[in-house]
């Protein structure tokens, strides 16, 4: 069964693509991620320039269900791929490759990535009265103590890591705003105001009352609370002042459709529901902020070769293009378009450096001899690396480019 997106949402949605999901079972949590499979049964998609959605895909790998914010769902049936993964029917198609998708509809596409580390454990770090959980779905919890009896602040949003010279992690709330931090050592944050946070031996779920604002709507097991600055829709558990959310619905909704933006106070369940405690505001011409612009991994993404040093690279027919994929361990493998290069690489605030290994020594007809000195060569000068939206620049220690690379979606 699928119920279909407004056709609103459908046009909005339709600048991009995003997503695709295995044609095997999802892997456990902390397994190693396949090409053919999802990056975990339950993804976050970011699309830059398109709209974020959700994909939840079956025990058997047979049934992909996309949530954007708000909206009914949309299931898809697994269909066969020659590589990675595909879900569709007649209007959506859904195709992936390990953290990159596109989604298709009516022939038009938008180009995703899976948002923070799914299929991992959460990561707490804590300092300076701060705490802060990283969640695998790419949101955050955050606690920061006040001073004197003043009860602490509990804020909610989006945590990425965002390349720019360096790589920064950065977190997206919906009372502070945006935070900054670099990362050292592998398990301490440190802030832009100097504030260190060191990473805790077990994660914290970081109880507490949070301030959200986002769009409700009554469903038919319950009601569910499109929040702004994390991107997710939660089910609300009953009890508590959900009746009270309800009812405020009723009165001021024009359809069993609608969704209104509503200002409340919640805790979390232990089953990710949010417990209501108060209804604070309903503004019912109100909607959440445009979201801040996101832009592809950098890590996990295969990145495909489009210039070297400024000049457009023409791949003739048959031949392929330089490639290049980054690992979560310091590990990267390329193809040169004719062989294939592996080896380390280093990214700090200092910027991103590539320590080639082993290559094959395929011989290289014209013109693909001439394309593989130029991109090993470049690759080696590079010092510094900056994103946006699905294009990855690495420039060497003068900000010269060396190379241009896309993010591949399919």
């Amino acid at each position: 069964m699928r119920i279909g997106f407004p056709t609103s949402l459908v046009l909005a949605a339709i600048a991009g693509a995003a997503m695709a999901q295995t044609t095997t079972v999802p892997p456990a949590p902390g397994a190693p991620t396949e090409e053919g499979q999802p990056p975990g049964p339950n993804v976050r998609y970011v699309c830059p320039g398109g709209t974020d959605f959700s994909a939840l895909f079956s025990k058997d790998g047979e049934l992909a269900t996309l949530t954007v914010a708000g909206q009914p769902e949309i299931e898809l049936p697994r269909q066969r791929s020659g590589s990675g993964f595909a879900y569709g029917d007649s209007y959506y198609e859904l195709r992936g490759r390990g953290r990159e998708a596109t989604l298709t509809a009516a022939g038009r596409s938008m180009r995703c990535h899976a948002a923070g580390r799914p299929g991992e454990p959460p990561r707490t770090y804590a300092g300076s009265g701060l705490t802060v959980t990283l969640l695998p779905d790419g949101t955050f919890r955050l606690r920061q103590e006040a001073s004197g009896d003043n009860p602490p602040i509990f804020e909610l949003g989006q945590w990425a890591q965002e390349v720019d010279g360096g790589v920064r992690l950065v977190l997206r709330g919906n009372i502070v705003g945006r935070r900054a931090f670099r990362q050292v050592d592998g398990n301490r944050l440190i802030a832009d105001d100097a504030t260190e946070l060191t990473q805790a031996a077990s994660p914290e779920k970081i109880d507490g009352r949070y301030q959200l604002e986002g769009l409700y709507r009554d469903a038919q097991d319950g009601g569910l609370f499109a929040e702004c600055s994390s991107g997710r829709t939660y089910p609300l558990a009953p009890g508590g002042a959900e009746p009270d959310l309800e009812r405020a619905w009723i009165e001021a909704a024009p359809s069993r459709d609608a969704q209104l933006f509503f200002q409340i106070v919640g805790r979390f369940a232990e089953d990710g529901r949010i417990e209501v405690e108060r209804v604070v505001n309903l503004k019912p011409n109100a909607a959440c902020p445009p979201a801040a612009p996101r832009s592809a991994a950098l890590r996990g993404t295969e990145w495909r070769t489009v210039e070297i040093d400024g000049e457009r690279l023409v791949v003739e027919q048959g031949q392929r293009r330089p490639a290049l994929k980054l690992d979560d361990d310091g590990k990267f493998a390329a193809s040169t378009g004719c062989n294939s290069l592996a080896g380390d690489y280093a990214l700090d605030p200092n910027g991103l450096r590539f320590i080639a290994g082993p290559m094959t020594l395929a011989a290289c007809p014209p013109p693909a001899d001439a394309v593989e000195r130029r991109f090993i060569d470049a690759l080696a000068s590079v010092k510094s690396a900056q994103i946006a939206a699905t294009t990855l620049d690495l420039k060497d220690a003068d900000g010269r480019p060396r190379l241009r690379l896309e993010a591949r979606g399919r």
